[in-house]
């Protein structure tokens, strides 16, 4: 009785885990939620990150030449075969050095500014990585709420022509109506199920690019909330931008270079300490001040057949093509800034516009349509020019809202934002 309590009840913990499991993979998914999934499963943000961690490490590397460095070193030497009175019978050694340069006029310190420069715009392209996943996960997203309303509205707009045409032939065994009239219902019936086809095949597409994005492929209808409306218009400051501030990095870099490659022409003062022995026995060595020896050098180049005049030139070439390459990312960001501004105000009095007409087209066609039942003088081809018109304004606003909803994600990207 006892074992057929635990395997009920792991029958029923089963159960629950997979009615869990099943819950949460037909979850709703809102555009935060795929926006948080794409940001993790990018491959794009993790190249960013390993380029931002390979530019820290590099500032390690610029920062090290700042202390001093000691390093050890041993060794026994004897030499059997050679004159005794050269070989001074063997060599023992062991030292303990350490080597400092002690002043270069600011050389290692402006190598060091300009990796720590190249880090940040490191960091930077993080951020514009991640905002770039951003927006093509938003793209998607929005494509495929347009794709489902134009696929439900063509649902609903083929439903309503099987009516119509059901009542189009009720009219004509009744005489009412002609064999043209039943023909021309049919061909808009046949022509709405060809597009609600073609919508069909819009929505599998634009679901399986948002599910590649999310990590969830070969997903025909991913379930997404809507949305409701469209977001105001985002404002910022492009300075602000992490394009902009990674080609500002970049020239900061550049000037440091310079800066460096200047102080090559300058006196170098080093120092070095070493203590240990080095003799033919290691006690009389060290007996003797500890084995200790201390040195300094002050060089200066005096003649390198333009090398350092070479390294000069081109950190002003490099600052030179950071400065032109921020006037050019500041002229394209501009310019689709302002792009994606007229198209969202387009959008928005496009939708303004359909919101005004939409009502007036049904009630249009209600009328020519209640004209053409009660024997007015409406045609048959005024009732379908009616229903088109009114439909046409419908999936309209689809593609409006899409238009509207791709600039604030396009204005977002350009400005940095991540949400």
């Amino acid at each position: 009785m006892e074992q057929t309590r635990r395997n009920l009840s792991t029958v029923v913990v089963a159960a629950a885990i997979l009615s869990w499991a099943s819950l949460a993979s037909a979850a709703t998914i809102t555009l935060s939620d795929g926006i948080d999934r794409a940001l993790h499963l990018a491959p794009s943000v993790d190249v960013a990150a390993a380029a931002s961690d390979m530019s820290v490490a590099h500032v390690r590397e610029q920062r090290a030449p700042l202390f001093p460095t000691v390093g050890a070193g041993a060794e026994y030497y004897q030499a059997p075969g050679y004159n005794e009175v050269i070989t001074n019978r063997g060599l023992s050694a062991g030292m303990l050095t350490l080597d400092y340069t002690a002043w270069d006029w600011g050389r290692r310190q402006a190598r060091l500014r300009a990796a720590e420069y190249v880090s940040e715009a490191s960091r930077l392209g993080v951020a514009a990585a991640r905002a770039q996943i951003v927006f093509d996960t938003s793209i998607a997203y929005f494509d495929l709420l347009r794709a489902r309303g134009a696929q439900r509205d063509l649902q609903a707009s083929l439903d309503r022509l099987r009516r119509y045409v059901t009542t189009i032939e009720q009219l004509e065994k009744s005489g009412r109506a002609i064999t043209n009239d039943v023909l021309k219902f049919r061909t808009a019936r046949d022509s709405t199920e060809l597009a609600l086809d073609a919508a069909r095949g819009n929505l599998e597409r634009a679901s399986a690019a948002l599910g590649i994005l999310i990590g969830e492929p070969h997903q025909p209808d991913l379930d997404i909330a809507s949305l409701n409306g469209v977001p105001p218009k985002p404002s910022g400051d492009l300075a602000q931008s992490p394009v902009m501030q990674a080609a500002q990095r970049a020239i900061a870099s550049a000037s440091s270079q310079i800066e460096a490659a200047k102080a090559e022409r300058l006196p170098t003062f080093q120092v070095a300490f070493t203590t240990g022995f080095v003799g033919i026995d290691p006690p009389a060595t060290i007996s003797h001040n500890l084995g200790g020896s201390y040195d300094g050098v002050m060089s200066v180049p005096v003649f390198d057949g333009g090398l350092i005049s070479s390294h000069i030139d081109q950190a002003k070439a490099k600052e030179h093509s950071a400065t032109a390459q921020a006037r050019q990312a500041e002229y394209i960001l501009k310019r689709r800034v302002a792009d994606a501004s007229l198209r969202y105000d387009e959008a928005n009095r496009q939708l303004d516009i359909l919101a005004r007409a939409q009502p007036t087209a049904d009630d249009n066609f209600a009328l020519t349509w209640t004209r053409f039942l009660g024997g007015g003088t409406a045609t048959m081809l005024e009732v379908l020019d009616a229903y088109q018109q009114a439909e046409q304004l419908r999936l309209q606003r689809h593609d409006q809202e899409f238009n509207a909803r791709e600039a604030v994600a396009e204005t977002n990207l350009l400005f940095g934002r991540i949400q």
